[in-house]
This record gives C-alpha cells, sequence and structure tokens, in this order.
C-alpha cells in the first residue's frame, strides 16, 4: 500500500476523523508496517508489549486458548488495551490470512491520540461493543451449560439401580466396587447441583468434616485409579510418614485435586513408571507430595501452569490446574506448589492446614 493509498485508508476509521492530513502524514512518519503470514502469531496471551495494530490488509483472530475473541478485518484496530492499561496481552493474535498491519507503539498513540479527546471516545465506542458482543456470547454458551448440566442430572436417574442391586442381589451387600459406583453418583450430583445454583446466583456451601486423608488416598487408588484409562500402566506407590491425625477437609474438593494430579503425573509417565504418593504430617499441616519420573515441566512452562486456560495438550482445557489450586487454596487456605527439572519429573506438593472450619 503506497503512501497515498494509506493516508487515504486512514481518513475511513473512525479513530483519525478529526486528524488533520497533516497530522496523518507525521502519524505515518512515527508508525510501522508489519506482514504476517498466514498462521502467524504475532503475541501471546501474557506476553509484554506496548503496541495497538490497526489491519490494512488480510484478517485476524483474538483468541484466548481454543475460544475464539474477535476476527478483525481491514480498518479494525485491536492491541490498545495493552497501552490503556500498560499490561500484558490479555488474548493471543494471529493471521488468519496473508495480512498487512500498521504498528503503533506506545509514544506514538500518546503523542497523537492523548490530544484528540473524539478519537478516544471513539476507541472506548468499540471497546464497548467487543465487551457486549462478548458478554452474549459468553450468555449463550452459558445458558447452554446450564442445559447440559441440568440435562446429565437427569441422565443419572439410572444410577440409583446401583443401590437397588446391592439390596437384592446375592453377593454384592459391601461389594468395594459398587460403593465406589454409588459413592461417584453421589458426588457427580452434588457437583451439578453445585452449578446449577451458582448459575441462579444462589450460595453454595463446601461441607468439611474430619477425616482421614490417608483412608482418602487409599480409596482412590483401590478404586476409580485403578481403573482409570489415563493411569492404566502405571503403577501408584502411597508412602505415609509419621502419625497423620484425621483433620477437617472437603472429601470431594480433595478427590477432584488428587485425581487431577495423579492423571497429570499418569499422563507425563511412560508405560511402566511409578508415582508416588507421600504423605507426612509437617508442623501444623499435612502435606502431599504428588512425584512422577516423567519428561520433567520446563521452566518458562512452569511459570504458566497455573493460569487459566493454558495447557500444552492437543486436546486440553488448561482447567485442571487452575481447578486444583482454588480448592486447596480458597476452600482449605492451604497452598498447591510445583517443583520440576527438564527430563527428570516434577512434584506437585499440597499443604493443608489441620485448623479449619467444620460445616
Amino acid at each position: 500500500m503506497n503512501r497515498t493509498e494509506l493516508l487515504q485508508f486512514l481518513t475511513k476509521i473512525d479513530l483519525f476523523h478529526f486528524f488533520s492530513r497533516e497530522e496523518l502524514a507525521a502519524f505515518l512518519d512515527k508508525a510501522s508496517e508489519v506482514e504476517l503470514a498466514k498462521g502467524a502469531i504475532l503475541f501471546h496471551e501474557g506476553d509484554s508489549g506496548q503496541e495497538m495494530y490497526i489491519v490494512l490488509r488480510g484478517m485476524i483472530k483474538v483468541f484466548r486458548g481454543s475460544r475464539v475473541i474477535d476476527i478483525v478485518k481491514p480498518g479494525e484496530y485491536f492491541g490498545e488495551m495493552a497501552i490503556i492499561e500498560s499490561q500484558p496481552r490479555s488474548a493471543s493474535v494471529a493471521a488468519l490470512e496473508s495480512s498487512l498491519l500498521l504498528q503503533v507503539p506506545f509514544a506514538v498513540f500518546q503523542e497523537y491520540f492523548s490530544r484528540q479527546p473524539k478519537s478516544l471516545v471513539a476507541m472506548m465506542k468499540t471497546l464497548s461493543q467487543r465487551v457486549r458482543r462478548d458478554l452474549e456470547i459468553l450468555g449463550k454458551e452459558y445458558e447452554q451449560i446450564n442445559i447440559m448440566v441440568h440435562d446429565m442430572k437427569n441422565l443419572l436417574t439410572p444410577f440409583h439401580l446401583l443401590e437397588v442391586m446391592e439390596r437384592t442381589v446375592p453377593g454384592l451387600h459391601g461389594n468395594r466396587y459398587l460403593a465406589c459406583m454409588i459413592k461417584s453418583r453421589g458426588d457427580l450430583l452434588t457437583l451439578m447441583e453445585n452449578a446449577l445454583a451458582q448459575a441462579r446466583r444462589l450460595p453454595t456451601d463446601t461441607p468439611i468434616h474430619a477425616d482421614s486423608l490417608v483412608q482418602l488416598v487409599v480409596d482412590l487408588q483401590e478404586s476409580s485409579w485403578a481403573v482409570h484409562p489415563e493411569i492404566g500402566g502405571r503403577g501408584i506407590r502411597v508412602e505415609v510418614t509419621g502419625d497423620l491425625p484425621e483433620f477437617p477437609f472437603s472429601s470431594l474438593g480433595l478427590c477432584r485435586v488428587l485425581s487431577n494430579l495423579v492423571v497429570n503425573a499418569a499422563q507425563a509417565s511412560e508405560a511402566g513408571g511409578l508415582i508416588t504418593i507421600a504423605l507426612f504430617p509437617q508442623e501444623n499441616e499435612a502435606v502431599v507430595k504428588i512425584i512422577d519420573h516423567g519428561h520433567g515441566i520446563s521452566d518458562e512452562v512452569q511459570d504458566k501452569v497455573f493460569q487459566p486456560h493454558f495447557t500444552t495438550k492437543p486436546d486440553g482445557n488448561g482447567i485442571g490446574l487452575i481447578s486444583c489450586k482454588q480448592i486447596i487454596e480458597e476452600v482449605h487456605g492451604g497452598s498447591l506448589t510445583l517443583e520440576s527439572t527438564s527430563g527428570q519429573g516434577a512434584t506437585f506438593t499440597i499443604r493443608l492446614p489441620f485448623s479449619a472450619r467444620i460445616g
């Protein structure tokens, strides 16, 4: 695009409606063009950067994880939030086709747009439209999820037959596998009830009772972990050191956390690999370490594993570890940390205080 075409192009964009031709020419002298090949990434979510971009040609995808937030077309712009807030990028950007962008550095933005209140108003209108559109999409997605949760709850009804079988079929009373399935059905119903309650903005409570953490781990090892397809072919060794007393915790919450971490450890391990779960008391808290001997986690990835929607798995959604962290920190007042050396496995450490409210 030659300079005359570019000047004419910019006059059609709302940001520049109030610029004189001389101001536009001076602005162009300080901005620069950036070419992107189809599929090229301009920046990732969390990257630093204080430039905004105007699309001159092509089409740009703004996304977070697998979710597309916006498609930016010629004459539209993006990246202005990093300038306004001076924060890391809130989303990733890639070219859907061969594209040409005009890059506007922070200093140029400050020099030209900060002196043009009408341009800032135009920018705020664009931001408002994006937020409104995003909220509408989120609202529809949220409604569909609630419908599915409601229907899934109804589909669980036949699983009440498990209790009928336990009472009526000879030899099944007290069967531990049947008991595991009955408990899992109850846990699923609880999670679904909580999800529907949150959708209606009703208060939900997490029951916390004094129980044995060691017994919880052993029960998981002998039941659901023994048949989990992602764990199969890996050994699980439970090591208990010292006298770990009963203390208050959410049984369902810790089942979710431990299962997430053990499945992750199994996925990081070779077939036949060993996963160690070490439990021991330390001062006024219980410590649980989930240790694998897999390929490890690089320093760069370690800095991001607890970020929402970050994942290194092709089919992952990036919510497992953030869910674990919320349960440990917000429900139990504990901590969840990671230590890893690339090529030497990883260790997730859970710390749970012995003192907690009992519900």
